[in-house]
């Protein structure tokens, strides 16, 4: 393909144009072309045992041609972007849309869809984007070397990257916008890890934070954190499994809540599925959602607004400020398009949680540790999983730092536990809740190159009789 000079790491909106257009200028036949073009450059670090294992600065086009013509739709995709390469794509793109003339597919009958409302968001940085390797490498240094001077060994993982996208149609040119047409979208995104770890393999500690802009993630800081917890997690004592009081850091929070996050699906409460299904009206037979109902503490709002700075959310049509919980109820849940033209005479979907923001309180986690007689601090939980979709009954493991608490006052480093718990049963079981803030919540799949962040702002929380269920050897 044509190179990119450095500064042209993603295709800029009149780059994108250009391209539409000499891919218009190719199409043969009459019809409608339609292309859609991601750019995307991704530089990341990685180390561990106190060596740098990876430092990479990669970047790519993918390009999708559609030609709607005498055939059906055919599409080609390309990571080329020279005259020869482009010609070919549409060519063979004409080609599979003449091949989808011998495939019968039944069609539903739906209205037009309505132009598509993409909200306007604050996710694009050039601090992230400007970060070059050689500060990655320094920054990386610098953690590893903290660790070093005090005989531990660090690993960990920090990424800047930028997208691009845009869909343009030779049917819409100097027109308004059809539904599914995409107005040119860029947005960055940034993260950094790390765990320190003694080298008897006793001791752990973790630290990590991402968001649109780099220059909100203090990595100097994290590395100090991950040291402190893993000096302080040093000859772990076992602890019987049972009920706690616990305090949840707030990445420990947003590790929990992840259950509740991806099952906010009203058509299955509907069916009688999943947590917020109600009771089942026999006259009727009808099952009645949780809709309007308390199901959390009072003092538990949780929002998710695409306009929040804070939260830098990569928009998706119809994306709305939505309250998913107010003031404990639950005020919404999310639907697709088709369930909203048959059942709510609606012809949009509502789209689900991406990221959100959940209400806090002003209690510091030092002061639950006073007030707290006997429990326990969590850092972090993971391999989160449900175990009984009806209640959002889940288990897991802490981990990177659990201490146990006694009179007001950390008295020792507790080995990690499994819990079996619902998140529903911990929200409602609250004493006190922290300042919210925001955490580390990574892109879920690595190799999906143009995958989001799915920002939390979350706050630390103190509640009561938190189940675990046994004690595990990782640190």
């Amino acid at each position: 393909m044509s190179r990119l000079v450095d500064e042209e790491r993603i295709l800029s909106s009149s780059t994108c144009d250009a391209i539409a257009a000499r891919v218009f200028g190719m199409a043969r036949g009459g019809g409608e072309t339609v292309v859609s073009i991601l750019s995307w450059w991704n530089g990341e670090q990685r180390w561990a045992r106190n060596s740098v294992s990876l430092a990479s600065d990669r970047r790519d086009v993918r390009i999708t041609i559609t030609r709607i013509a005498d055939g059906g739709p055919g599409w080609v995709g390309t990571n080329q972007i020279d005259d020869i390469s482009l010609e070919a794509a549409v060519r063979a793109a004409e080609r599979n849309g003449l091949l989808e003339t011998a495939v019968v597919r039944p069609t539903a009958i739906q209205p037009p869809m309505p132009v598509l409302a993409r909200p306007r968001t604050m996710c694009w940085s050039d601090a992230t984007f400007n970060v070059a390797t050689e500060a990655r490498a320094e920054l990386a240094h610098a953690m590893v070397s903290a660790a070093e001077a005090k005989g531990m060994m660090s690993a960990g993982y920090m990424e800047v990257r930028a997208g691009a996208v845009a869909r343009i149609s030779s049917a819409r040119v100097g027109q308004p916008a059809a539904p599914w047409d995409i107005p040119y979208l860029s947005w960055t995104q940034a993260q950094c890890s790390t765990t320190v770890r003694s080298p008897e393999g006793n001791a752990s500690g973790w630290a990590g934070l991402s968001g649109a802009d780099w220059t909100t993630i203090d990595a100097p800081a994290l590395g100090a954190r991950a040291l402190e917890k893993c000096l302080a997690s040093q000859n772990p004592v076992v602890l019987e499994p049972g009920r706690y009081t616990l305090i949840l850091e707030p990445q420990a929070v947003a590790d929990l809540f992840e259950i509740v996050v991806g099952n906010l699906d009203r058509e299955s409460a509907e069916q009688g599925q999943g947590p917020w299904a109600l009771t089942q009206d026999e006259v009727l037979d009808l099952w009645r959602t949780k809709l309007g109902l308390k199901v959390v503490d009072s003092r538990i709002t949780v929002t998710h607004d695409p306009g929040d700075p804070q939260l830098g959310i990569i928009p998706t049509p119809w994306m709305e400020p939505v309250t998913w919980i107010d003031r404990g109820v639950l005020t919404s849940l999310a639907y697709a398009r088709d369930y909203a033209l048959a059942k709510l005479n609606q012809n949009t979907p509502h789209r689900g949680m991406i990221g959100y923001r959940m209400s806090g309180g002003e209690t510091s986690i030092d002061e639950m540790i006073s007030t707290t007689t006997r429990g326990l601090l969590v850092t972090r939980l993971s391999d989160v999983m449900v175990l009984d979709g009806a209640s959002l009954l889940g288990t897991g493991l802490t981990r990177d730092g659990l201490w146990l608490i006694e009179h007001g006052k950390i008295s020792k480093a507790v080995k990690n536990l499994r819990f079996t718990e619902s998140p529903l049963f911990a929200l409602n079981n609250i004493e006190q809740l922290g300042a919210s803030v925001p955490v580390f919540r990574p892109v879920k799949d690595p190799y999906e190159t143009g995958a989001p962040l799915t920002p939390a702002i979350v706050p630390s929380i103190k509640v009561r009789d938190f189940s675990f269920t046994s004690t595990v050897d990782a640190i």
